[in-house]
């Protein structure tokens, strides 16, 4: 039966009956008693609720992680920590969203009260805010760990992410208010004199953890070469060269070697591997096969102190490492 639209009379009362049930916790007996109808009376009422998108379910889980794999792989690259989830969609967007779930538990038991937490703007990223529920952690602080890219909107969804997960772990954000490239080595170091954004930065390589994603060299494998003001003889050049990959707006090689390039001198983020010679954390997250030789670099380079991906990822790294 399609849903028919709600009279806004009988939508305040459907929206009534869902608030009781979903936020109030009342059973459909005890609301039915309160409205004076019966209790199929409210059954069918919170189904209509449902069907005109009154009530949306989200069903919040972390996916089902492959435990042998997972202890594998930090095993064999010497991990903190590897979460290896399996998919139940080859898709793209699957593997993301499967990703994601799992980060998104991995996270909530792994954070900590009075912990300052870095965060370096992706897709996958992203998406783990769907599912990171409310944590109210205290003493939390979140850095942007590199400057916004793109056009006006995607600056925009740069600073809402470090905003969103600050919110939902129950802390302060910190914004680093420049560009991740700037338009020329002088730009860029006009930038950096800038003492509010030296700040920032020293901040964001002080962290105890880093949120990473992981970039391959494509469009489709990268937020940033997709939405950043890179000319496209500066991506054939770095391919050429070798790289397989980036993290926070440095690229790497397949053994995780940086691949010096010009672009670094526009470059306005925390360095990477700084962070690990600290001895902070920083937790990669990314999965897909299109990724699978930026993951590996960055495994091989130690940029890395955990890892979440997808099971095929996984069982490929392995194969990688064993030199099958």
């Amino acid at each position: 039966m399609s849903p028919r639209v709600a009279r806004e009379e009988d939508f305040e009362r459907l929206a009534k009956v869902a608030e009781l049930y979903y936020l109030e916790d009342l059973n459909q007996r005890k609301i039915a008693e309160l409205l004076g109808v019966s209790p199929q009376k409210v059954y069918r009422m919170l189904k209509r609720a449902r069907e005109i998108g009154i009530v949306e379910i989200r069903i919040r889980r972390s996916g089902e992680v492959d435990a042998e794999l997972s202890q594998s792989l930090a095993e064999h690259f010497d991990l903190r920590n590897a979460v290896v989830v399996r998919t139940y969609s080859g898709t793209p967007e699957g593997v993301v969203k499967a990703v994601a779930q799992a980060a998104a538990s991995f996270l909530r038991d792994s954070l900590v009260p009075y912990t300052s937490v870095g965060v370096a703007y992706g897709r996958t990223l992203h998406s783990v805010l769907e599912y990171l529920p409310r944590l109210d952690l205290h003493g939390i602080r979140v850095v942007q760990m590199m400057g916004g890219y793109g056009g006006r909107r995607w600056k925009t969804v740069a600073i809402e992410l470090v905003k969103e997960f600050a919110s939902r772990l129950g802390g302060e954000p910190v914004y680093l208010f420049a560009p991740a490239f700037a338009k020329s080595p002088e730009t860029r170091d006009a930038f950096l004199s800038e003492k509010e954004v030296q700040e920032v930065l020293r901040m964001a390589e002080e962290v105890d953890v880093a949120l990473v994603g992981i970039g391959g060299m494509r469009r489709e494998t990268s937020l940033l070469i997709e939405t950043g003001n890179f000319e496209e003889q500066e991506i054939e050049e770095l391919v050429r060269r070798g790289a397989v990959g980036a993290i926070c707006g440095t690229f790497f090689n397949i053994d995780g070697e940086v691949i010096a390039c010009d672009l670094d001198k526009k470059r306005i983020a925390a360095d990477v591997k700084r962070i690990r010679v600290r001895g902070s954390r920083v937790i990669g997250i990314a999965g897909g096969m299109e990724k699978k030789e930026a993951i590996l670099g960055a495994l091989r380079g130690k940029w890395l102190t955990d890892l979440v991906t997808d099971a095929q990822v996984g069982r490929w790294l392995l194969s990688a490492a064993k030199g099958k």
